[in-house]
């Protein structure tokens, strides 16, 4: 399994603006629907500080390059582009999920 990271800094005037889009696009519920995921999340950081992060987990790289290459990605982004014209984008990582636990 992999997990995404795509790091996001918004200037904390717009957090709720990016979080209400991603909730009235259903972006992470649209990408559970219809891509192969394990589960996808959106977090803000407590400070304040405008710094968020969207992060998913893949049953493997070709589940999420599946993601990366669907149509309605391309659709939804213009809103969001918008929306983070002044934010700065972080680079996208892929790391390998080695091992987990859960409570027994």
């Amino acid at each position: 399994m992999i997990r995404t990271v795509l790091p996001l800094r918004v200037h904390p005037s717009k957090v709720e603006a990016v979080l209400e889009l991603y909730r009235r696009k259903e972006i992470l519920q649209f990408s559970a629907d219809h891509a192969d995921l394990v589960h996808t999340e959106i977090s803000v950081a407590a400070d304040g500080s405008g710094d968020m992060i969207v992060t998913a987990v893949w049953p493997s790289a070709e589940a999420y390059q599946g993601w990366l290459d669907h149509p309605w990605r391309a659709e939804a982004g213009d809103e969001l582009n918008e929306l983070l014209a002044d934010a700065e984008v972080g680079v996208g990582r892929i790391y390998v999920i080695d091992h987990e636990a859960r409570p027994s």
